[in-house]
């Protein structure tokens, strides 16, 4: 079992609470859903072994997540919060247009291989949320692409290049760069031995010259 922090053991597991509480006490569960999940995988994580290591009730969680799958989704959710305001901080950035959009696509790929390398049950995590095409990995999926789209309008405005900067180009984008953006491609691309870095700046070349931007 997790060890569960002072605070988290003086925290009472019944009756009413703020929004603000409410909100610190689903992190919270998330937080410990989170550390058993990078310790044992998320198939192996259960709502009894967070109950007891929150000194809660497993009803009470079941008030938070209605089911064992809305924690993994909740926890899915979070990650993908820390990557997307980890690209919109790149995309107001003050390089260029194109070479924040290169940025930001060597980023999500490296993302993609540090789990796969550091944290293989986050990376299996992923790799559920992909295949099983949850709800909240559509989500994020719409997030990056309209980040992806505002940059292309920026890229359309400052240029004499007619780039489209609709979401079906931003989405044309993503999906010529899902080789190296998916987890589970990723994934076999390096059981293949490939060179992925070569294949990586190759794909990113490519996309930029669909866009029309010239590559040194």
């Amino acid at each position: 079992m997790l060890a569960a922090s002072d605070n988290t053991l003086a925290m009472p597991s019944d009756g009413p609470r703020s929004r603000r509480e409410e909100a610190e006490v689903r992190d919270l569960i998330l937080d410990h859903a989170e550390a058993y999940i990078r310790r044992i995988g998320h198939k192996k994580t259960n709502v009894a072994d967070i109950a007891d290591n929150l000194d809660m009730s497993r009803a009470n969680i079941y008030r938070f997540f209605p089911t064992r799958a809305a924690i993994d989704h909740g926890v899915f959710a979070r990650l993908t919060d820390d990557t997307l305001s980890a690209i919109t901080h790149i995309a107001g950035g003050p390089d260029t247009a194109p070479a924040r959009l290169v940025t930001i696509l060597q980023v999500l790929h490296r993302r993609v291989r540090e789990d796969l390398i550091n944290a293989p049950n986050i990376h299996a995590l992923y790799v559920a949320a992909y295949l099983d095409n949850w709800t909240v990995t559509r989500l994020y999926l719409q997030r990056l692409t309209a980040i992806l789209a505002k940059i292309l309008r920026e890229m359309n405005a400052s240029s004499k290049l007619s780039i489209d900067g609709s979401a079906e180009t931003a989405q044309a984008v993503v999906d010529a760069m899902n080789p190296f953006l998916h987890p589970l491609l990723v994934e076999l691309r390096l059981k293949n031995q490939n060179d992925v870095d070569m294949e990586l700046r190759g794909q990113i070349a490519f996309v930029l010259s669909a866009l029309g931007v010239r590559v040194a």
